[in-house]
């Protein structure tokens, strides 16, 4: 579909709470909460100024039962003659604020470390110029007022209207600007967040425990640290995340597990960077990352790359079709229809990328992808066609530059939709959020193509910028007024 020096590099990690940047990493894509204490205000109470008004405790003190086992070593917690609950830290040798902070972040209401050790450092009194917390008693401030939900609890299902507004992000840009993407996307009533799970290059975004990954190290550079507290801060604003699965492009585990690879007709794997998609093993795979990132609170799961590959150079590539009597399209059909097993089984839905020529070019195409809209679309939610017009050659609808006619949006969700009713599933289309090949592209480009697609019979919509760059994006949908 889509195309520091060691020493800032650690204290990123220190600050953010976060995995720093590998040097080695196959992608590297760059994306606040309210900071309000769980302490009550100390106000006065009426006929008695001295006095500190009580907080009730929850009963059977759920919250300090549910803190209390999750406290690193030094911390303490206990209610006050007051009844409000107090986190306390005794510093260890050469600890920090920061280095206290990113033990502590998961505790609290504030996504960034670095944040929350400007907190401590508030509250405690300490000095900048002089962060260490050796043998102190520090307070730490910020803890969450109730305990967190399990994933199913905390899950959002779709609006009524089906229609979600979303982007796409990479995984490190679940880290510094995470929340101020989200606080964005709020403002807007853009309602969803595409993120990557597993991405194009093939790693793994969050501390994985799925055999294959763990093996071949594919989640070793994992930017996002904890992904249910990630979620958890979409789900504040409102904001639904789609964890995206690229399922068979996949360049690392193609080399680093081979099995797993196309193979040619020698029987070794074949260097084009992709997984067999009939490969029973290379299926498991991704239904285990299915399952693993459902488990720690998707919304939806998108699938990406769920096709073969059609460029050129396969002349010896051997898929294993004849061989076993299937067809490119009986193996995706097949394929989807066990992933959307498994997201009918936890209740949520499945949606799937499809190129755009699946649904405005020929059978050929069709069968060379392995993508048939009408067979997919009953074994799904929702249909993503992927109809940037900057990807349509030239003379497309008669057309020298087809990347400046954002109506072709309207064309190939038109198109898309006319071939999706076997089945109960929308389309929601992929916007064209970057300017390749699109000389008019620009915040009014992006604009027009969000009426194209409703045009089209599309509802809702996701933008796409490879880089995670969307300020076309935040002009071209203007914040709600208040």
């Amino acid at each position: 579909m889509r195309s520091l020096s060691a020493m800032s590099t650690l204290v990123l990690a220190i600050v953010c709470g976060c995995a720093p940047r590998g040097a080695t990493s196959p992608t590297a894509h760059a994306s606040h909460v309210e900071h309000a204490s769980a302490t009550p205000s100390l106000e006065s109470v009426e006929g008695t100024p001295d006095a500190k008004p009580s907080t009730p405790k929850p009963a059977g003190d759920a919250l300090l039962e549910w803190i209390k086992p999750k406290l690193p070593p030094g911390g303490t917690a206990k209610r006050d003659d007051h009844g409000a609950l107090v986190v306390t830290h005794h510093g260890a040798a050469k600890q920090t604020i920061y280095t206290v902070a990113k033990e502590y972040v998961g505790l609290t209401t504030i996504y960034m470390a670095n944040d929350l050790a400007k907190n401590i450092a508030k509250v405690n009194h300490i000095s900048f110029l002089n962060p260490s917390v050796a043998d102190k008693d520090v307070t730490i401030p910020d803890i969450v007022p109730e305990p967190w939900k399990s994933p199913d609890e905390e899950r959002m299902a779709w609006p009524a209207d089906r229609a979600l507004r979303a982007i796409y992000l990479g995984g490190r840009d679940a880290l510094g600007t995470w929340e101020d993407t989200l606080d964005r996307l709020k403002a807007r009533n853009m309602n969803a967040v595409i993120l990557d799970g597993k991405a194009y290059e093939g790693d793994i975004t969050y501390p994985t425990k799925v055999d294959v990954a763990v093996k071949d190290g594919a989640a070793k550079e994992a930017p996002i640290v904890d992904l249910s507290r990630t979620i958890r801060f979409a789900h504040m604003r409102g904001v639904r995340v789609i964890m995206r699965v690229s399922c068979f492009h996949d360049p690392y585990s193609a080399v680093h597990a081979p099995d797993l690879s196309v193979k040619g007709y020698w029987g070794g794997p074949y260097p084009i960077g992709w997984l067999d998609p009939g490969n029973p093993k290379a299926q498991q795979y991704i239904f285990d990352l299915v399952n693993e990132v459902i488990a720690l609170g998707a919304d939806e799961i998108n699938l990406d790359y769920v096709r073969y590959p059609v460029q050129g150079g396969l002349g010896n590539a051997d898929f294993h079709l004849k061989d076993t009597g299937r067809t490119r399209i009986g193996v995706i059909t097949d394929f989807v229809t066990k992933v959307h097993a498994i997201t009918q089984a936890h209740h949520i839905p499945l949606s799937i990328d499809i190129f755009g020529v699946t649904a405005t070019g020929t059978r050929q195409d069709v069968e060379g992808l392995g993508q048939d809209i009408a067979l997919l679309s009953p074994n799904v939610e929702a249909i993503m066609p992927m109809v940037y017009p900057s990807h349509y050659g030239t003379g497309f609808y008669g057309w020298d530059v087809p990347g400046n006619h954002p109506e072709i949006v309207a064309i190939g969700t038109q198109a898309t939709v006319k071939k999706a009713v076997t089945g109960k599933a929308i389309v929601r289309p992929w916007l064209q959020a970057f300017m390749w090949r699109s000389p008019d592209y620009g915040p009014k480009y992006l604009a027009q193509e969000i009426v194209e697609g409703d045009k089209g019979g599309g509802v809702g919509y996701a933008m796409w910028n490879p880089g995670g760059h969307y300020g076309d994006a935040w002009q071209a949908v203007k914040p709600m007024k208040n």
